[in-house]
């Protein structure tokens, strides 16, 4: 895809930016992960800091990870999406959605994209 692609992953804690980290160092980082935590900043901050950051890159396309279909993150990133049709959320963000994501985003539709980060995170949850 040559599109230009904005990536944010916005979670409860800090697991944000471990599974930022995670995948920068498993993969060749060649889209920027922007992590949030509702635990360092108020709803209202992310999403004033989301805004900024996607009117300032003006990407074709943008991907909001979040934690929790249904929670706070969800609910932030669908504000964003209100105001946004370039946007897509994908809740129930894993390691492999993330790895999926960074090795898949060049070669792929951005529809092919959206069904293989979220069928590979799937296919990361085993019960043995």
């Amino acid at each position: 895809m040559s599109e230009k692609i904005f990536a944010a992953i916005i979670t409860h804690g800090e697991l944000a930016c471990a599974l930022a980290e995670v995948a920068e160092n498993l993969t060749v980082a060649e889209v920027p992960l922007h992590c949030y935590s509702t635990k360092i900043l108020s709803s209202e901050e992310i999403i004033d800091r989301l805004e900024k950051e996607i009117e300032r890159e003006s990407p074709q396309k943008v991907l909001l990870f979040v934690d929790l279909i249904g929670g706070g993150c969800w609910i932030i990133a669908n504000k964003l999406k209100k105001n946004n049709d370039n946007i897509n959320i994908i809740a129930g963000v894993n390691v492999p959605m993330i790895i999926s994501f960074m090795i898949n985003f060049k070669r792929l539709t951005w529809a092919e994209l959206l069904e293989k980060v979220a069928g590979d995170a799937q296919k990361g949850v085993v019960i043995r």
